[in-house]
């Protein structure tokens, strides 16, 4: 038996996908294409699993880099393809690779390919031993892995069809329409346009207002309705408003300050710290 076999991440892996794994392959002549080099031990070990435990002899191993590079392309044909890695962050290497192999798809033959990972944090893959604090960051009572794919595309882009969305997820289209209005309903998402941050600002402000608490009160009331304003959160603790808006110059900044903070009477103090254009969001949607 290989040595991977007996360490403890790779025990977990394939604990968590090797049957799922198998059952995808099925009787198919099958290829893993672990990527380079963080997918290495969980690819080999997963190869070596299917050899060794479940007797499958039609498998074949290979890697590559996310775009493809270095890949043993005469492996992959005719065969159903697993792609292995040891996690999706921010899911730009999950997306490099699959379209690195759906491009070679059809001129290799290849039947099928799917994803899978160790940890898996925004939810992509098809086999994973866990997704990154979903149950801590999502309502998975009221939505699931396949409500999530759908909002991201539907973020992206608001305008997508549910027919091409049901493509990507491989869903109908009358299925992606009953889960958007779903949670249209449960007022757990909302489509709408939004302004794209660098064609309109050049730069943004934190702005952290202290205030005695009536004064505090009226500030959220002006504040909440104006354009500049991103993000407005009220701490606990000391009677102090956290604000954070978008503007053109320093000379709106100052105009910001003057006209919506100091016109309220009460603020005992009013700290300035100017930045760039946020990084995210990239979209944003004022009080107009």
């Amino acid at each position: 038996m290989s040595n991977l076999l007996e360490l403890e991440p790779i025990k977990e892996f394939i604990g968590a996908t090797g049957e799922k794994v198998a059952s995808y392959f099925g009787k198919e002549n099958a290829c893993i294409v672990y990527l380079r080099p963080d997918g290495a031990f969980y690819g080999v070990g997963l190869y070596d699993w299917l050899k060794e435990k479940k007797k499958k002899k039609n498998i074949v191993l290979t890697t590559m880099e996310d775009d493809g590079e270095g890949l043993e392309e005469e492996k992959l044909k005719k065969r159903k393809v697993l792609v292995v890695d040891n996690d999706i962050i921010t899911g730009k290497g999950y997306k490099r690779s699959l379209e690195a192999l759906r491009l070679r798809k059809s001129r290799l033959g290849i039947k099928d390919i799917k994803f899978a990972v160790y940890s898996d944090r925004i939810g992509l893959a098809d086999f994973s031993v866990g997704k990154y604090a979903a149950e801590t960051v999502w309502r998975l009572d009221i939505i699931d892995a396949l409500d999530l794919k759908i909002m991201r595309y539907l973020i992206q882009n608001g305008r997508a069809s549910f027919a091409d969305i049901g493509k990507k997820v491989n869903l109908s289209a009358v299925a992606v329409s009953n889960r958007v209005e779903k949670l249209i309903k449960e007022k757990a998402f909302k489509i709408q346009g939004g302004l794209v941050i660098d064609q309109f600002y050049t730069m943004s402000a934190h702005i952290q207002v202290e205030a005695e608490p009536k004064a505090l009160e009226k500030l959220i009331e002006v504040l909440e309705h104006s354009p500049e304003i991103c993000r407005l959160v009220k701490m606990s603790g000391k009677q102090t408003l956290n604000v954070d808006i978008l503007v053109r110059s320093l000379h709106h900044i100052e105009d910001f300050i003057a006209n919506k903070i100091h016109a309220v009477p009460g603020s005992k103090r009013v700290d300035v710290t100017i930045g760039e254009l946020p990084i995210v969001p990239k979209i944003y949607f004022p009080s107009l």
